[in-house]
């Protein structure tokens, strides 16, 4: 299974995450005219460990994991919840921020973490 498949299996599963955004959890970004608060994680970077040998051991896989919500409020209750989800399953985040897309009037909660596998 990939750390893309992992990810998403851990956030899809986690109930009081899907009790907000429901299936609304998509790679990369939100399909157009979907409903929000929705989900959107993309991967950043994957760095193998090598061994002496070249063989790879694990792979860390740094990944962004956004909630987007027509508020700040919204957005911050769906990170609280992708928090809780990845914490649940034994995985820390690295970092939270806020983000706003004045563009579309959207804010986030951005949530990083290195998923290993």
């Amino acid at each position: 299974m990939s750390a893309e498949t992992a990810l998403y299996a851990v956030l899809a599963a986690y109930a009081p995450l899907t009790a907000l955004v429901s299936t609304r959890i998509y790679p990369d970004a939100i399909p157009e005219d979907k409903a929000l608060p929705a989900v959107v994680y993309s991967s950043e970077s994957a760095t193998p460990e090598v061994c002496l040998n070249n063989s790879i051991v694990a792979t860390a896989t740094r990944f962004r994991i956004a909630a987007w919500g027509t508020t700040r409020t919204a957005a911050a209750a769906v990170g609280d919840q992708i928090v809780a989800a990845l914490i649940a399953t034994g995985v820390p985040y690295d970092n939270r921020a806020s983000g706003f897309d004045p563009e579309v009037g959207q804010f986030a909660d951005i949530t990083e973490i290195t998923w290993w596998g």
